[in-house]
């Protein structure tokens, strides 16, 4: 710290500017090692960033807290999460309620690694060295020091917490076993505080499974944990408005990702390819095969390389679905109320008005027993929707946030009818090219004055060079690092001409192991199902 000290202070009262010559540089910070990956151009500028790293063993921390991957990514989830508050000028990504993969603090191989911005003081456009010394080795190093030493931690409260990600790992295991698509353990908090809030709701109804669905999955300690196993095929959730069905939808749409202890979800778990499918009207399509739910269009032809810059709401959501499934997608989430009516349903008397030949819309109902018999799940929200009781192999009815399975009455009051003749489903599976070799050619940066390609994710809007993809309306959660996550690995994938005509799920399912290489930005993981979704959605 001695060097860094005398550094700075042989920089005061010099110009802003030469703060950049620390870029790269690395020195002795303790048991830490910091070095400077990027310096702000000037005080009001975007903050400089900082790396540190250390053994963490140096720190104290027993070698069975950080011994698996599982245990690396717990450790350093609730590490983050001990920089609850931000020391002045220094600050660090704030953690959602998910545990993820993140590079703003990480572990591997028995070394974490820490990402902070930090604002370089300046008076004018001076150094202010003293002040700098006094940020670095006295500020940085006491948030540091009280947030990452085994000893300054509540021990017993991260114990829980790597428990709380092996726990839940070792019931989303058994779900293959059991022949589940999903698992909602009793005594489940569902509901938020608020639309705007991860936290749970006070007073809330704890869920309790109806006995007909109710299963025992165990814990590692062989504790059995009781709950509502959702069996795989269609499973239709109904009910009256605000008593509860949507609920639990959201809840089973971000248990794609394990939650923190105390979220009241955080033993949820669902097959991890699950996605939701809404509708997403103005969204560009690209070489898409919509052939299964959308027969050929008049004036337009085939829909089997289907391609427009602006989806209607059903042709958005048939595409929506059969891209999700061609990135290896086997539960599809729909909620009724986020859904074009014409994507879901046609009733009898349009049928007839209209006869089937003349419309190219196949409503989901036609298909939805084909896809289940090709092993898709569906989980599907309806409120007005009956055609689905007929189809459905399991029906939960929600009455003021209770639960009953209401299969065998649904069955009795359904009636079958004649849908009409439809063409064959098809190999719905079937991967698409991936469209490198014409993304390449706009790999560049906006203009002439960039000399480089700029990576921006901003609001759900990701772009890369001339490369944009619209995310605001994936209903998949997508906070601010895994956006930026997303446009890292996309630069990436299209930047390398290796990957022209190969699988394009099979290159997204490998990029997505790893985060990038990355010390200026901070980074999360995403799934195939959003990394996919963002590339299919790129225009130039």
């Amino acid at each position: 710290m001695r060097e860094l000290h005398q550094r700075m202070l042989k920089m005061h009262g010099k110009p802003y500017g030469v703060y950049k010559s620390l870029q790269g540089q690395f020195f002795g910070f303790g048991d830490f090692t910091l070095k400077f990956t990027h310096i702000q151009g000037d005080p009001h500028a975007q903050p400089s960033r900082v790396m540190l790293s250390a053994k963490l063993s140096s720190l104290g921390f027993p070698e069975e807290l950080h011994c698996n991957q599982e245990k690396e990514i717990a450790l350093a989830d609730f590490l983050l999460r001990q920089f609850t508050e931000n020391a002045d000028n220094i600050s660090i990504v704030k953690a959602h309620s998910q545990i993820m993969q993140r590079n703003s603090l990480c572990i591997e191989n028995g070394m974490v690694r820490i990402l902070a911005s930090v604002n370089l003081p300046g008076e004018g456009r001076r150094i202010e060295g003293e002040k700098a010394s006094e940020l670095l080795i006295g500020t940085l190093s006491n948030w540091i020091t009280e947030a990452t030493y085994w000893n300054n931690l509540d021990k017993e409260k991260c114990k829980t917490h790597l428990e709380c990600l092996v726990n839940r790992n070792f019931l989303l295991a058994q779900l293959a076993e059991k022949k589940l698509t999903a698992f909602v353990p009793n005594g489940t908090i569902l509901p938020r505080e608020s639309g705007t809030s991860e936290e749970p709701m006070q007073n809330a109804v704890p869920f309790v499974s109806p006995p007909e669905l109710l299963v025992n999955l165990s814990l590692p300690n062989g504790e059995q944990v009781a709950g509502m196993g959702i069996p795989r095929g269609i499973t239709v959730i109904a009910g009256g408005g605000f008593h509860g069905k949507s609920t639990l939808l959201h809840a089973l749409e971000d248990a794609v990702y394990p939650h923190i202890p105390g979220d009241g979800r955080e033993f949820i778990v669902i097959d991890e390819s699950a996605t939701p499918i809404k509708t997403e009207e103005g969204r560009v399509v690209t070489g898409t095969n919509i052939s299964p739910l959308v027969r050929e269009l008049p004036l337009k032809g085939s829909t089997e390389n289907f391609t427009t810059k602006n989806a209607s709401g059903a042709t958005s959501q048939a595409a929506n679905l059969l891209e999700a499934l061609e990135m290896g997608a086997s539960t599809i989430l729909i909620d009724e109320d986020a859904s074009a009516v014409n994507f879901l349903i046609r009733d009898l008397r349009m049928r007839e008005l209209i006869n089937s030949k003349r419309e190219p819309l196949i409503p989901l109902t036609d298909r939805i027993r084909e896809f289940a018999g090709k092993g898709i799940n569906f989980i599907i929200v309806a409120g007005a929707c009956g055609d689905y009781l007929s189809l459905a192999d399991t029906v939960i009815a929600f009455v003021e946030y209770r639960a009953e399975c209401l299969t065998e009455k649904a069955k009795n009051i359904a009636k079958s009818a004649s849908i009409g003749e439809i063409p064959p489903l098809g190999n719905f599976k079937e991967s698409r090219l991936a469209r490198v070799e014409n993304l390449q050619e706009e790999l560049k940066p906006n203009s002439a004055v960039e000399k480089n390609v700029k990576i921006r994710a901003i609001a759900g809007q990701i772009s890369v060079g001339k490369l944009k993809s619209d995310l605001r309306k994936f209903p998949t959660f997508c906070h601010a690092e895994l956006q930026r996550g997303i446009a890292e690995i996309l630069y990436n994938f299209v930047k390398e001409k290796k990957n022209e005509g190969k699988n394009l799920r099979k290159l997204l399912k490998f990029l997505c192991e790893k985060l990038p290489e990355n010390e200026t930005s901070d980074l999360a993981l995403p799934r195939v199902m959003e990394l996919g979704a963002a590339f299919l959605r790129v225009t130039s």
